[in-house]
């Protein structure tokens, strides 16, 4: 659904993967975040070790990844409009039936956030026949987990219901986390040429902030904390209704009505502070396609828009000697968004694509301060406007093969926390008028190549000029915009088959993200690895029932995070192999696996920070183990 309808990948201009049921049951990964860091051009860095809070970054954009990297489940953006990040662990992976990799920028058909590339998580339907299934999972670190779910239809309406526990204690001390997840979804034919659905998820969790450790500290004990105290929770629910209408020969329309509300509450012991935020979103989202011929020529068109609402209530606190109130925000950030995209087969195997998209934001920022050291309060609102726009041709060859070139215009607007600054000169808080939105133009050139249906390659080179690329500056304590940035790199895939029982995969990516202007011009962004890489194997049905699933990854060195002068020594490069083998037995499978096979000690997150600046890790877990059985009925 790469083009917010359903179209084969070949025909797509862009490098797309689709991750599917086979690949999911047969990972190790705990939640989206883990299942993502072997796929090509992914850089995943998880501070907490769990999924929580990771940062999931396509095409080089380092701490700003998961900022220009949009996720959607079920078609819904979940990317939140301040800087706390993707949740990775709201939508438990068992209720995921694909998840679908667009690289390269999607602004026109998906808006804000689309930069590097979109991830859409697409939950389960419901099955044709009634079926319950249930699983236990154990593993390292006090590791345990149940679920269940049931799904089935009966006549024109269909329905699909999951609920989930995981608990663990975590790597590290003060890294346990524990979720509880609801999800389900209804369909329902109310006519020949009306379909009507309702979904909704409840999630909830409660974890510890284990907090950075020194290189000193991470080589006495890689599993201690400095902040074996700070905790946080999320409550996180939505309610999504849609409706699609087929109108014949005239096309069809579809709209999705959503809500969602979640709630953070946080508390860092360490510095005495505090804070509970309670987020609400709106959208409404209607589209209209209409695929026919125009003059004997195949066309699909697509038009539509996206609506969001969205506020935010934050109260802070400082928590010593009791919990006082020191600030309370109230935040609004409203979007609309229009756009029409047009696919023309100008030939039987030559497809012309083009779109348009123009998008507006407003904000309305307010903050009242409380205490000794209160700063003056804050009321402004600021509106932005930006277009963006995509053109691609796409040639077929073969049975399965196809190349193509495009050019697009991204946008990317300031996050609500991004553009809130402290005016040192004036002595209090303002918006920061000078922030403006991230724009860039991307060019991209690739092949599809299906030597046999035993052996397809993919290529890709792609080159993004980004301008005001917006970034925290350590230097200044601010959030600006650094007026060009380039990334620029290849993208290799390679799928094969060589006997009936063996699968090979492997990717590849080498990508040169770096500052071309000043102040830190001809410098690489920090937390963009130049090399990426991934090669396994699967072993299935040599022997009845029995699977066995192995892979490495392999990220290359890079600047930590906020070094942008390039002034400290490089992040280590590092090499994870995981492997899984699973036996199936009528309706009953059990797995067992084990992550960090050669037990590498490395940290997927490292920042610049404490005084003096030095490099602080977050360690990654070490060896370890998985286990779970699942029965289906």
């Amino acid at each position: 659904t790469g083009t917010r309808s359903e179209q084969k990948i070949r025909r797509i201009p862009a490098n797309v993967t689709v991750i599917g049921q086979e690949r999911i049951s047969n990972s190790n990964a705990k939640n989206v975040a883990e299942l993502l860091r072997s796929e090509q051009g992914i850089v995943v860095r998880d501070a907490l070790g769990n999924g929580k809070t990771a940062q999931v970054d396509l095409r080089g954009f380092g701490e700003t990844g998961p900022y220009n990297t949009l996720v959607l489940v079920d078609g819904r953006r979940v990317n939140p409009m301040d800087l706390s990040g993707v949740d990775w662990t709201q939508i438990p992976l068992e209720q995921i039936e694909r998840i679908e990799v667009v690289r390269g920028t999607g602004t026109v058909l998906y808006g804000d956030n689309a930069v590097g590339g979109v991830i859409h998580i697409i939950t389960k339907l419901p099955s044709e026949e009634f079926a319950f299934s249930s699983g236990v999972q154990a593993g390292s670190y006090g590791r345990n987990k149940v679920q269940v779910g049931a799904s089935g239809r009966q006549g024109s309406l269909g329905g699909a219901l999951f609920a989930s526990y995981d608990s663990t204690n975590g790597y590290r001390d003060n890294s346990e986390l524990r979720t509880k997840d609801v999800g389900g979804k209804l369909l329902f034919d109310a006519a020949d040429f009306l379909g009507l659905n309702v979904s909704g998820s409840y999630h909830s969790d409660d974890y510890g902030l284990p907090g950075p450790l020194s290189e000193k500290e991470m080589e006495r004990d890689r599993t201690s904390t400095n902040s074996p105290f700070d905790e946080a929770e999320t409550t996180d629910g939505h309610i999504k209704v849609g409706a699609d209408v087929d109108l014949g020969r005239f096309g069809s329309l579809a709209s999705d009505v959503s809500y969602r509300e979640r709630e953070t509450d946080w508390t860092w012991q360490l510095y005495g502070i505090g804070s509970e935020s309670r987020l609400r979103t709106w959208s409404f989202t209607p589209r209209y396609i209409w695929d026919g011929e125009i003059a004997g020529h195949g066309n699909k068109l697509i038009a539509g828009a996206d609506l969001y609402w969205s506020e935010q209530d934050v109260k802070n606190f400082n928590m010593a000697p009791a919990a006082s109130l020191t600030g309370i925000a109230d935040i609004e950030r409203d979007s609309l968004g229009l756009y029409v995209n047009d696919d023309f087969e100008v030939l039987d195997n030559l497809i012309l694509s083009a779109g348009v998209r123009r998008e507006r934001v407003d904000y309305d920022l307010s903050q009242e301060e409380f205490g000794a050291f209160a700063l003056a309060p804050l009321d402004e609102s600021l509106t932005e406007r930006e277009n963006a726009f995509s053109a691609g041709l796409t040639f077929l060859y073969g049975t399965e093969s196809s190349v193509f070139v495009r050019a697009n215009r991204s946008l990317r607007f300031p996050l609500t926390d991004e553009l809130v600054l402290y005016d040192f000169a004036a002595g209090r808080l303002r918006v920061n008028s000078d922030l403006v939105p991230q724009t860039g133009l991307h060019y991209e050139a690739g092949v599809k190549h299906s030597f046999s249906p035993r052996f397809e390659v993919t290529l890709t080179l792609f080159r993004m000029e980004i301008e005001d690329e917006i970034f925290f500056n350590p230097v200044t304590f601010t959030n600006e915009n650094h007026p060009e940035t380039l990334h620029q790199g290849v993208e290799i895939g390679v799928r094969a088959e060589p006997l009936d029982f063996l699968t090979v995969f492997g990717n590849y990516v080498y990508e040169k993200a770096t500052f071309e202007s000043r102040p830190f011009n001809g410098n690489d962004i920090p937390a963009a690895p130049r090399h990426k890489g991934s090669l396994g194997f699967r072993i299935h049905d040599l022997v009845p029932g029995w699977n066995f699933t192995a892979g490495a990854t392999y990220v290359g060195s890079s600047y930590a995070i906020s070094d942008q002068g390039n002034a400290f020594r490089k992040a280590d490069d590092y090499t994870v192999v995981d492997a899984r083998i699973s036996y199936e037995w009528r309706k009953i499978e059990a797995f067992f696996g084990v992550n960090n096979i050669t037990d590498e000690q490395y940290s997927e997150y490292v920042v610049i920070g404490g005084f003096p600046s030095s490099r602080q890790f977050y360690p990654a877990p070490e060896r370890n183990w998985v286990a779970g059985l699942e029965f289906t009925f």
